[in-house]
């Protein structure tokens, strides 16, 4: 049986606000909150896969999985190691990089299981330690909009990747109904009526903030709107400004940064890459109760046009 490799052994994060990223990812494996199974075990990503890619359907037609045969492929922030096991199974060789202790172990445990090869090694996306040149496809599904600058981890998907290599990179788009209508109206005004519930007992209810992570995971559930108002206790009314709440609004309100871009954006801050397309993805209507009598084809032409995940294909 083949055997992942770890290359590095844990390194403590380099600044303040990389070190709120790593804490905060480093709680668990993206995505593990989804699965009600012993997280690292056969089982467990076994139902990680299968919810995956039947949420996220889009993933196994946009991301070109089986051109990666021979190739020297880089993911950045692997995660539980789902995509990357469909990478090392179409014959890529295969790199995986994160910022967390918990993803690289989650990532190998993964591969191990599937007796696959692999290398996995903890790296900041904005300061990666491969040479130029290193590989032919860089990819990264929704991460490095999480980076306090993306543009840095831009940059160094061009740095590492070979000339004539490809990326495909996935951000959060900001034209989207998830932004506009959950994000900003909907959860926006929901925190705001928390807030005003309060009025009076500030000053109270600040001296009983509070310390450290909670742990919390999404968005769903009561206790993430108490987890808002502390925040906004924290920070005062800038914390409810558009730009500063769609960080806390993504993947849960202790998210440190989850920056969104316009196609417009996206093209401007790649622009030194040799091509650069994009395509919206995911407008899960048929996830809520309402949606599974709206066809698929419905939910399919909508992801497309006011779909949360901006996907950039790139070729430098």
């Amino acid at each position: 049986m083949s055997h992942p490799k770890i290359l590095t052994e844990p390194a403590a994060p380099d600044n303040t606000a990389v070190r709120e990223v790593h804490d905060f990812w480093n709680v668990e494996p993206c995505g593990s909150h989804f699965v009600d199974t012993q997280t690292g075990s056969q089982e467990f990503f076994r139902k990680y896969r299968e919810f995956r890619y039947s949420s996220e359907w889009h993933i196994p037609l946009l991301v070109p999985f089986n051109e990666a045969r021979g190739k020297k492929v880089l993911e950045i922030g692997c995660g539980n190691g789902a995509d990357g096991t469909l990478f090392a199974s179409a014959g890529a060789d295969y790199t995986g990089v994160d910022l967390t202790e918990a993803a690289i172990e989650a990532s190998s445990q993964h591969f191990r299981l599937l007796g696959l090869r692999g290398r996995f090694k903890l790296e900041n996306s904005e300061h990666l330690s491969f040479s130029d040149e290193s590989f032919d496809f860089v990819y990264s599904y929704g991460v490095l909009h999480h980076s306090p600058n993306p543009d840095r981890a831009f940059r160094e998907v061009y740095r590492v990747l070979k000339p004539g290599g490809k990326a495909v990179i996935m951000v959060y788009h900001k034209h989207s109904f998830n932004y506009y209508i959950r994000i900003l109206a909907y959860m926006r005004a929901r925190v705001l009526w928390r807030v005003l519930s309060r009025l009076g007992h500030f000053s109270d209810d600040r001296r009983r903030l509070r310390t450290g992570l909670s742990g919390f995971r999404g968005n769903r559930g009561s206790s993430v709107w108490e987890i808002h108002y502390q925040n906004f206790l924290r920070r005062g009314w800038s914390y409810l400004s558009s730009e500063n709440f769609v960080h806390h609004a993504t993947d849960g309100p202790e998210c440190p940064f989850a920056f969104v871009y316009t196609r417009k954006d996206a093209r401007s801050r790649l622009a030194n890459f040799c091509t650069i397309e994009t395509r919206a993805a995911h407008f899960p209507l048929r996830k809520y109760p309402a949606g599974r009598w709206i066809p698929f084809s419905v939910e399919k032409a909508l992801s497309s046009v006011m779909g949360w995940y901006l996907f950039l294909y790139l070729s430098k």
